[in-house]
């Protein structure tokens, strides 16, 4: 894709990123991530912001192609349930098309279905978060994910926990999750979560009240 060539040929001449920052190619914090999707279900974080952040926007670069019938589950914070978005072998094109348009802001994520045996390749392209992030995290359950395309556990990058909070994380070998609960006896986080790949999201839930997930975020100071 041209696209990649320009911003990875930009790329060697500038400061990368933090090492952390596996597969992400920055220039003045503009760049572009490579997420692997297995066969299957996965979850799938916006790491960067693009220009467009609908759903049909941001499933638009599959390699090696978007395979008909593939799905995008969007969790809808208000009925609690998800919303289908596929991929139509007729039209060629996400559908329902108003589902299609609902945007997926950085640090946040869907269920993404596979439905070929072969990995494929989701890119995203856009701009790195920075300076001071908020990310709302409602009452109940909600898929979460880091602002910014940095790997690391979501507690080293100031995600709170509250008494009998629950992160969820999708066991794409087994097809169930990996649960940590924050104890209301320790204050901390029981099993220590763990380290989150740049473009993958959890499911996050907040059991007594909604919260915020804030930080500080520089390319320059990637800590």
């Amino acid at each position: 894709m041209r696209t990649k060539a320009l911003l990875l040929a930009a790329a060697f001449a500038a400061a990368g990123v933090a090492t952390s920052m596996a597969q992400v190619y920055s220039v003045n914090a503009v760049g572009y991530v490579n997420v692997t999707a297995p066969a299957g279900y996965s979850l799938i974080a916006n790491p960067l912001n693009a220009a467009d952040n609908s759903v049909k926007a941001l499933f638009s670069n599959i390699t090696p192609s978007i395979p008909n019938n593939a799905k995008v589950f969007v969790f809808d914070n208000a009925t609690g349930a998800f919303v289908t978005i596929t991929y139509s072998p007729l039209s060629h094109a996400w559908s329902p098309d108003l589902d299609a348009s609902r945007v997926i802001a950085p640090g946040n994520g869907v269920f993404f279905q596979n439905p070929t045996a072969s990995p494929l390749t989701i890119t995203f392209v856009g701009e790195v978060m920075q300076g001071t992030l908020s990310n709302p995290i409602p009452l109940g359950f909600s898929i979460k994910a880091n602002q910014v395309p940095q790997a690391g556990a979501p507690d080293a990058f100031g995600y709170p926990g509250t008494n009998n909070d629950k992160i969820y994380r999708f066991n794409t070998s087994t097809g169930g999750y990996d649960t940590y609960t924050f104890s209301p006896l320790s204050h901390a986080w029981n099993p220590a979560l763990p380290s989150i790949p740049v473009g993958e999201a959890f499911y996050a839930f907040r059991a007594t009240s909604a919260g915020t997930w804030n930080r500080t975020f520089s390319v320059n100071n990637p800590s």
